[in-house]
């Protein structure tokens, strides 16, 4: 009654067509970005004593079906002065037997850590668990390497993050790797997602890092630097998205992260929409989390304004699509049922906007497979990538379930770690 309808409508398609607008100038920023050099080369490390003592940490629960095969990609790394820490998080299945199998045939190159049920049931609290006891029990490392238990690494995968962050100054707190689904080829979820990793590595991550050297964090394929990380009082274990987290403390703190694309962690996809779904609600929580918490530090710890627009941005992305989807929605509809007067919102201009928006998202992903069939030779099937309009609403439909969902859930208090299900 004190703010009449029409203000109000126009008040609501101005903040989209804002934020529509600032994907445009988000993604064409990070693809002329990506065209850099980085600013580092890995520098050549020695052999035997002039390795770095590097732990690598695998948390698993329930993973009994892909967690050997993780282990044996580690342990067949071309790189001697390491340890594999294999952390049984509750499991109820055959996850610690198998664990212990891979610990009797390595010897003290191999150790399980068996997490007690009230210091554990999250990833978070579990790798806490671990590294107070590597702290108290173990001679502390120079780094440590993350790696989720579906992952699988190419042999000179710890070599080269090591001779990245050996060269690299102390305010960088470590460097994250490149991630890319190896049942890529399954179905239409997981040829889907292979252009979401796509386009956030290669454009969005990679772009950042070349544009202001703040690479991310996501959770797994990345060394850390020891010594820093408990500087930050390790991992946050009421954070749905430790990663994430992690990565916003540390920007607050002066740190940064890297991030260099020649480190290949190849992951198993989810391979159904409702999976897709329920994963990226978890992701979604967490990351709105981190958005509430640490917005306006964040901000401010940046360098300059272009990078408080990039993580301004990133730090809202799981908001993007419903903003799109709302600018589309209104606009069409104000369009072709003729509307109400609107003094500053253009309904035409504003849908005008979100086309291109569209159009400039395309892009960035065909772009982003480009450059990884010209780096690799890997890639999505062109066709995939010229069908995306016919597929994409179908998506960003999925994108408005899982973050309204997440920030339901996170409204409600409920955060709890929910594991991802396996297919293999």
């Amino acid at each position: 009654m004190l703010v009449p309808v029409p203000y109000v409508l126009e008040a609501v398609l101005l903040f989209l067509f804002i934020m529509v607008s600032s994907g445009v100038v988000f993604y064409t920023l990070l693809i002329l970005a990506v065209r850099r050099d980085y600013p580092f080369r890995p520098r050549p490390l020695g052999r035997g004593f002039f390795e770095p003592t590097v732990y690598v940490l695998i948390p698993a629960h329930n993973e009994e079906n892909v967690i050997e095969r993780t282990a044996r990609t580690v342990l067949n790394q071309n790189y001697s002065n390491f340890r594999v820490f294999l952390i049984n998080d509750n499991s109820t299945d055959g996850t610690l037997e198998v664990m212990e199998r891979i610990r009797s045939l390595n010897g003290d190159r191999v150790v399980v850590i068996n997490v007690p049920p009230h210091r554990g049931r999250s990833k978070p609290r579990a790798l806490n668990y671990t590294l107070e006891l590597i702290e108290s029990a173990f001679k502390r490392p120079d780094y440590v390497f993350f790696l989720d238990a579906d992952y699988l690494l190419g042999p000179k995968a710890i070599r080269t993050m090591v001779e990245v962050l050996e060269g690299a100054p102390d305010y960088v707190l470590g460097v994250q790797g490149n991630v890319r689904p190896r049942n890529w080829n399954r179905n239409f979820v997981t040829r889907f997602i292979t252009l979401e990793r796509l386009v956030g590595f290669n454009v969005a991550i990679e772009g950042d890092m070349k544009l202001n050297e703040n690479g991310k964090y996501g959770g797994t394929v990345a060394l850390l630097r020891f010594s820093h990380l408990l500087r930050l009082g390790k991992f946050r274990e009421d954070s749905v998205t430790e990663d994430t987290d992690l990565w916003a403390r540390a920007m607050i703190e002066g740190y940064r992260f890297w991030y260099y694309h020649g480190v290949v962690g190849w992951e198993e996809a989810v391979e159904t929409l409702g999976d897709y779904i329920k994963q990226r609600s978890r992701w979604a929580q967490g990351h709105l989390q981190v958005m509430i918490d640490y917005y306006w530090p964040v901000l401010r710890s940046c360098s300059n304004l272009v990078e408080a627009f990039i993580e301004h941005f990133y730090m809202m992305s799981y908001l993007v699509p419903v903003f799109w989807f709302l600018s589309v929605l209104l606009n069409g509809y104000l369009i072709f049922s003729g509307g109400v007067p609107l003094t500053l919102a253009k309904p035409r201009l504003f849908l005008l906007v979100s086309i291109i928006a569209f159009l400039v998202f395309w892009f960035s992903v065909a772009y982003s497979n480009w450059l990884e069939k010209r780096r690799t030779g890997f890639g999505v099937q062109w066709w995939f990538v010229l069908a995306y309009p016919i597929y994409f609403m179908l998506f960003v439909i999925a994108g408005v379930i899982y973050t309204m969902r997440g920030l339901v859930r996170l409204l409600a208090g409920r955060l709890h770690w929910e594991k991802t299900r396996r297919f293999t």
